[in-house]
């Protein structure tokens, strides 16, 4: 992506996933809330959410980056965003870039009760691509 881009995903934390993330919590889709209910953990991602994230422009990698996050992480993503649905809290998703090696994720609720689910990549994943281009590569 261009020093642009990568520089306003920094300073405001939203990126294409994260917009599309977002979007898609307003939408609450019925197929995706009903998936996002199911009980048990996550594995991989229900086909109604995978189709929600390539229907609203998430490219092939961006979804399978998605679906490969640990599954650990995306049970505690599902069951804020499924609390946030039943108690109507607003959520926002966010990207950060920080100091340590692998990825990580954390949720925090503010006092007025908003939720912010934040994805965290690692400095260390940012590379030059060219003079004025740059790649955050996924940890494996």
């Amino acid at each position: 992506m261009d020093m642009a881009t990568f520089n306003r995903f920094r300073a405001t934390g939203d990126t294409n996933t994260t917009q599309v993330l977002n979007a898609l919590y307003r939408a609450r889709p019925e197929a995706v809330v009903a998936a996002l209910s199911a009980t048990g953990p996550f594995g991989g991602l229900p086909e109604p959410y995978l189709a929600e994230l390539r229907q609203r422009g998430l490219s092939t990698e961006e979804v399978e980056h998605i679906r490969d996050w640990p599954d650990a992480d995306k049970e505690k993503v599902r069951e804020a965003v499924l609390n946030a649905i039943n108690t109507n809290q607003r959520v926002r998703f966010a990207w950060k870039l920080y100091d340590d090696s692998k990825e990580s994720t954390t949720i925090e609720t503010a006092d007025s009760g908003a939720i912010t689910i934040t994805f965290f990549s690692p400095w260390s994943n940012v590379r030059a691509v060219g003079r004025d281009d740059v790649a955050v590569d996924v940890s494996p």
